[in-house]
Parts: C-alpha cells; sequence; structure tokens
C-alpha cells in the first residue's frame, strides 16, 4: 500500500510538470495562430500589391467624378489650402467608414463568398460605366459636364455666387465645414464608396485603406491645382466612361483570381496568400 501511494504521487507530480509545460506551449501556438489570422485579415502577405490595387480602383473611379469637380470648384472660391484639407478630411472619413463596414462584412462571411461578391459588384460598375459610354454624347466634355454637375451640389444663396471676383472676408471655421460638408455628402452612397466597401471586405484592411488614402490624397491635390489647367481643355465624357468600365471589368479579373485561390485554400489546395 506504501509503495502503490507513492507510486500514485510521484504519477500526480509527473503529470503536474507535463501540464505545467504543455499549458504554456498550448496558450503559445493558439496565440501565434490568432496572431497570424490576425496579421492576414489587417496586413496580408501581398501588401503592395493590394495597395496599388486600391489606389488604381479609387483613382478611376473617382477621376472627374463629382466629388472631385466640389474640390475643384471650392478652391476656385476659397484659400486652396484650407479646401484641400477640409475636402481630404471628409473623404478620409468615407475610407474610415468603408473600413469599419468592409471590417464587418469580413468577419461575418467567408473569404470566397466575399471575393465573389467583390468581382460581382465590380462587374455591376463595368456594366454601368458601359452604359454610361453607350448613352453618352459624343461631343460632350466630362469637364464641363462635372463643374455643372459639382456646381448643383455646392449651390448657394444669392449673396454668395459662384463668380469670379473678390471673396468676402469669411472665417476659417465657416468655410472648412462648408467644404467638408460639401465633399461629404457629394461622396456619400458614391459608386466609390461602395466600391471601397466590397474591397475592405474582400482584401486585408490596412493596405486598402493606405491606397485609397493615397489615391484620395492625390485626387484631392489635383483638383485644387486644376482650376487653372483645365479652364481651356476639353475631355471626351464617351472616352472616359470606356477607360473606366475597362478599368473595372481588369478589377472583376482580378477578384475572380482572388475567389480562385480563396476556394483552392478552403479546400487545402494551395498555401495561403
Amino acid at each position: 500500500d506504501l509503495s502503490g501511494s507513492r507510486f500514485c504521487l510521484i504519477q500526480n507530480d509527473l503529470n503536474g510538470f507535463f501540464s505545467a509545460m504543455m499549458v504554456p506551449q498550448a496558450l503559445s501556438l493558439i496565440g501565434h495562430g490568432a496572431h497570424e489570422e490576425w496579421r492576414h485579415d489587417m496586413i496580408g502577405t501581398s501588401f503592395p500589391a493590394d495597395t496599388a490595387r486600391a489606389f488604381c480602383m479609387v483613382g478611376i473611379a473617382e477621376l472627374f467624378d463629382k466629388t472631385w469637380f466640389v474640390a475643384l470648384l471650392m478652391a476656385m472660391r476659397y484659400d486652396k489650402v484650407l479646401v484641400f484639407v477640409s475636402c481630404y478630411m471628409a473623404l478620409l472619413l468615407h475610407v474610415f467608414i468603408a473600413a469599419i463596414c468592409g471590417l464587418g462584412l469580413g468577419q461575418s462571411f467567408d473569404e470566397s463568398l466575399l471575393d465573389l461578391a467583390a468581382a460581382a459588384l465590380y462587374f455591376v460598375f463595368t456594366l454601368l460605366y458601359l452604359k454610361d459610354w453607350y448613352f453618352a454624347d459624343p461631343e460632350s466634355d466630362i469637364i464641363a459636364a462635372g463643374k455643372e454637375e459639382a456646381g448643383e451640389a455646392v449651390q448657394d444663396d444669392e449673396e454668395d455666387p459662384l463668380v469670379l471676383g473678390k471673396p468676402r472676408v469669411r472665417s476659417y471655421q465657416k468655410i472648412f465645414l462648408k467644404c467638408f460638408l460639401a465633399m461629404f455628402i457629394a461622396e456619400f452612397g458614391d459608386r466609390t464608396q461602395i466600391a471601397m466597401i466590397g474591397q475592405h471586405s474582400a482584401q486585408p484592411l490596412v493596405p486598402v485603406s493606405l491606397g485609397s488614402g493615397m489615391a484620395f490624397f492625390v485626387l484631392t491635390l489635383s483638383a485644387v491645382a486644376a482650376g487653372l489647367l483645365l479652364q481651356n481643355t476639353r475631355l471626351s465624357e464617351k472616352m472616359m466612361h470606356l477607360v473606366s468600365a475597362i478599368c473595372f471589368f481588369v478589377f472583376t479579373l482580378l477578384a475572380l483570381h482572388d475567389y480562385n485561390i480563396a476556394l483552392m485554400e478552403k479546400n487545402g489546395g494551395v498555401p495561403q496568400k
């Protein structure tokens, strides 16, 4: 009995020892797996490519869009630095909103399903741009049309007409708020915002947010600086719609490629991207 009790004590000590050794190791492995999953969702493994794709998508969707002309018209009336800062901050807020919505979708649905949904969304945009191309007037100037559309979005009362002349003295806060709200409202529900939500849900969050922010930075800066350069310039609206349609079709193919990779990963066919 004494030897049996000693054996039991030794066995309990050994079990306790190995448990003490294995539990931290198991927790470490669990923590490592969670860290890798977090890194995959937030950063991914193809950071430059994902950033470049987001930059190109947002840049193509926003170039000569209504929000671009809102920034241009505001810069023709107010201090250019103030207009740039206020308009860019409004667009960054849209990037943040798209990131939150996309992250929520990404956590709720399978990755392959999100890639397929993104491909479908980009293809819908391809069809919309093709429709715009088909019905556009061959003689239509996208710069003149964009100014007219943006002018409707920033209409003011009679005391604040959109004409050249000496601007009246205003507080910086009022101008900042005016430009910020005009840009935020003009972008809300736009194709670009919907496309950003789709891309944030299907691609790693950090490179997509960075690429979108960089694109908005370049576009806002170009809009603010383009007032003088585009005064006597014409650009075919029909051609721009066709270029946009082709680019979004390329984005559709890339999203389908991502869907195929995600599907193979799910079935154990290829390593994680």
